[in-house]
């Protein structure tokens, strides 16, 4: 969770997965609306999961009287193929019910980066915004709210895509991709370390869009780092193995910090790869259950795999269950799912073409 004020707007960085986040949501926005000076009463939710939980924190928002806006591109391109897919069918139809026009849900095909979605400063008013707390949500608030650049719906779309392209924006989004590589992955012992870390980067990134020479100067010293993590990921490459046809795997727990938009495009190097696995001991999932298995599907394959063809279809997305995935090409699991669902069908050839 991250909390900024954007342009005079406060925005609250969340994934509503659980109760909990509800009520972060729901207080965070009742205290936005006691310093609110403007006449509005909008509530901006954009990029944000599509879950049960988010649409309950609408529908309180709502009966509260805010003006809630909902814009996301996390809707289902076509007919859903598994349970959570249908989860999210049925959360975007109870979104749309309650919010008529006010609800524009599309797909990431139409629509690659939320900033699209926005006009510059048409929240500029709003009494706060929600969105998710990656690159994607932070430019697509940041344009919301009124703040902009040219060149910032491309840069956001590469920012919100595959690893390795995610550095190849702009000069000044370059820096955003390079800040978010080395971020400390979430470390159980010290739960708040990535979160400060992360808000840091994201308030200095505002600032340095914004002209403030300070900022920037901040963002350029991670570039050393980044440069580092670059080397890490040339060397853990060599380690790479294959563990069923087209599928490679990379063990970097115990590892010092390495770029993963590097090591990706090492692995995807090899034209036989459709399906890189990073194992390692930071995560989400590796906060509650040791190991985390990172999976993402090679850009040249992208149409025509789908990793939740590589679990059950009534799998749940969270990290107690040990199951992470918002899109069809990228997907997380615990080492007990990895062993028992996801690499005995890797080695059937399930979801390989």
């Amino acid at each position: 969770m991250i909390k900024l004020t954007i342009n005079n707007v406060p925005a609250l960085f969340i994934k509503a997965f659980t109760p909990d986040d509800v009520e972060t949501i729901i207080h965070f926005a009742r205290d936005a609306f006691k310093f609110h000076s403007s006449s509005s009463n909008t509530i901006l939710f954009i990029d944000t999961p599509i879950t049960n939980a988010t649409v309950e924190a609408v529908e309180r928002l709502k009966d509260e009287g805010f003006d809630v806006v909902f814009r996301d591109h996390h809707g289902i391109d076509g007919e859903p193929t598994n349970d959570r897919e249908l989860r999210v069918v049925k959360a975007t139809h109870k979104l749309r019910q309650m919010l008529a026009d006010n609800c524009t849900i599309t797909v990431r095909r139409l629509h690659p980066a939320c900033s699209t979605l926005v006009a510059t400063g048409e929240f500029a008013n709003a009494v706060a915004i929600i969105a998710d707390p990656d690159a994607d949500g932070l430019t697509a608030a940041m344009k919301a709210a009124g703040i902009s650049y040219p060149g910032l719906d491309e840069d956001a779309a590469k920012l919100d895509g595959e690893p390795q392209l995610q550095v190849t924006g702009t000069p000044i989004s370059q820096l955003l991709a390079k800040g978010i590589a080395v971020i400390p992955s979430y470390d159980a012992t010290r739960p708040k370390e990535r979160e400060i870390a992360q808000q840091k980067l994201f308030s200095d990134w505002v600032k340095a869009v914004e002209g403030n020479e300070a900022a920037l100067a901040r963002l350029e010293e991670q570039v050393a780092s980044y440069d580092q993590a670059v080397m890490v990921s040339h060397d853990l490459v060599k380690s790479a193995v294959e563990v069923a046809p087209g599928v490679v795997l990379v063990d970097v727990s115990n590892k010092p910090l390495f770029d993963p938009g590097t090591l990706n495009a090492l692995l995807e190097t090899n034209p036989a790869c459709r399906i890189t696995v990073v194992r390692k001991d930071l995560g989400p999932i590796a906060a509650v259950h040791g190991i985390q298995y990172s999976l993402a599907v090679a850009k040249s394959f992208q149409n025509l795999i789908n990793l939740h063809d590589l679990v059950p279809t009534d799998a749940k997305s969270s990290p107690e269950g040990g199951i992470i995935s918002n899109v069809s090409f990228l997907l997380h699991t615990s080492e007990d799912v990895w062993k028992s669902e996801v690499l005995p069908r890797l080695k059937e050839g399930k979801c390989l073409v």
